[in-house]
């Protein structure tokens, strides 16, 4: 089968605009060539956001599978980490959930595992899948797989009660968000088995916000702030749609950045495990570093995106991996990431330490300063990239080409460029070493270097200010 586009194939999962780059023909015929491509002999669980194009597709995607002779545990409505789970199970060869994360609701996608957990990429799968999908049709078996309905809930709430004292989780009020993604379809479960006091906005899956259900977007933001405003809050906790990027609010509702919550559960995690891995990604690290090296860890860089985080987290075995867009890994849970356990490791922290989230990150505040992440549309990004090295080549200290583009500078501040793998956006952040006067004095200079090559107006006061 020809397809005039196969531009929903990105480097860590399917994404693309429903029903131009991506509708239910595409999710049968991906069904044939994953199959293919993996050599898939068991069974394969799929799940589905919340999203109004979702059922089509899964229903889709599960015919595909079952008429090539492969067995389908139908998962439901779910949040993307039971699909992880439900890999680990003894007979399951993979999972594939429908989804499209925080994506606007004109988009979805399919974010798929091996058996375990394994993360599935374009180099390691995907491409193959995708040089199949274009150059065949395949001829099923004689046999007809089954589709069978399967409710994990009970026994990924189990496993989760599992590793966490309920005493431990006790405290003050926490305000839940979950952006009308699937987050509630567990997380309400938990509050109840750990009889917990919550309060919820925005709770029930679908429809999700026009922009996307991203916890970081300063809209989505601030409501969460206004709802928090006054209510006695020890911490707020938001996730994105499928519920795999968790976002805290300190008691005010003010955003925790992840550059301090990332730091935070590493030492969280050395403090116990001492010696082991923490993995991180790049963008901005010099926060996590000091941690690790404090604590004794061993700290593994890692690309940008939850597949490549996955693969550093099996091959280095690492007890915790942490991401800037708020995407937690974690050794307990099969090398994943799980908002659901994010947020229950961070509730234990606090409780243990005695002391607010603002209170537990201000130290390190004080020590490492950022920036808000700033997302550009940049029309020629190679020229911009070009543009910033001819710039910058000659003063920089160090500059790392791993993973985009990554600047040392005089005066104990960094920069980093990054294009995005799911949005058509580079993605540029800024942090220092306690001074954060430098990154507003030095960070200008930056954007205004790549504001050639963008069409957007850029206002840098708005975009470019300390967290």
């Amino acid at each position: 089968m020809k397809y005039r586009s196969l531009a929903a194939f990105r480097l860590g999962d399917i994404r693309g605009l429903y029903p131009r780059e991506i509708d239910e023909r595409f999710a049968r015929d991906f069904a044939g060539a994953f199959i293919d491509e993996f050599a898939i002999t068991g069974t394969v669980a799929v799940g589905r956001d919340m999203r109004e194009s979702s059922p089509g597709l899964q229903r889709a995607l599960m015919d595909g599978l079952t008429e090539f002779g492969v067995d389908v545990a139908d998962i439901g409505l779910c949040p993307t980490e039971l699909g992880y789970f439900a890999s680990t199970f003894p007979g399951f060869a993979a999972a594939i959930v429908v989804t499209a994360s925080h994506n606007p609701a004109r988009y979805n996608g399919l974010k798929c595992v091996l058996a375990g957990g394994e993360a599935v990429t374009f180099e390691s799968g995907l491409s193959g899948v995708m040089r199949r999908m274009q150059s065949r049709r395949r001829v099923g078996p004689s046999r007809v797989g089954a589709i069978v309905h399967e409710d994990l809930r009970a026994e990924y709430l189990d496993w989760m009660v599992s590793h966490f004292d309920a005493e431990s989780l006790q405290g003050a009020p926490v305000a839940l968000n979950g952006l009308n993604g699937t987050a509630s379809t567990l997380a309400s479960e938990l509050v109840e088995r750990f009889n917990l006091p919550v309060k919820w906005f925005r709770k029930d899956p679908g429809p999700i916000p026009e922009e996307g259900a991203d916890p970081a977007n300063p809209r989505l933001a601030n409501e969460m702030k206004s709802y928090m405003a006054g209510q006695g809050f020890a911490l707020g906790v938001a996730w994105d749609g499928d519920c795999d990027r968790c976002v805290f609010f300190d008691g005010d509702g003010n955003i925790v950045p992840a550059y301090y919550i990332v730091g935070l559960l590493a030492a969280t995690f050395l403090a116990s495990h001492p010696g082991r891995a923490i993995v991180y990604d790049t963008k901005l690290c010099w926060n996590t570093l000091d941690i690790i090296a404090e604590f004794g860890g061993q700290a593994v860089p890692s690309e940008t995106g939850h597949a490549f985080m996955k693969r550093k987290m099996r091959e280095s075995d690492a007890i915790y991996g942490g991401e800037l867009s708020s995407h937690h890994f974690f050794g307990d849970f099969f090398h994943c990431d799980s908002g659901m356990f994010a947020w229950l490791k961070i509730l234990e922290t606090v409780n243990h330490a005695g002391e607010t989230i603002a209170e537990l990150v201000e130290k390190r505040r004080r020590l490492f300063t950022t920036t808000p992440e700033i997302n550009l549309r940049l029309g020629d990004t190679d020229r911009a990239f070009n543009e910033i090295l001819n710039q910058y080549r000659t003063v920089a200290e160090s500059i790392e080409h791993f993973d985009g583009l990554s600047f040392t500078m005089p005066g104990d501040w960094r920069f980093s460029l990054r294009r995005s793998k799911t949005e058509p956006l580079v993605r540029v952040n800024f942090e220092s070493r306690g001074n954060g006067d430098v990154l507003l004095e030095q960070g200008p200079g930056v954007i205004e270097a790549l504001a050639p090559f963008s069409s957007e107006d850029i206002d840098i006061p708005s975009l470019l200010y300390i967290q």
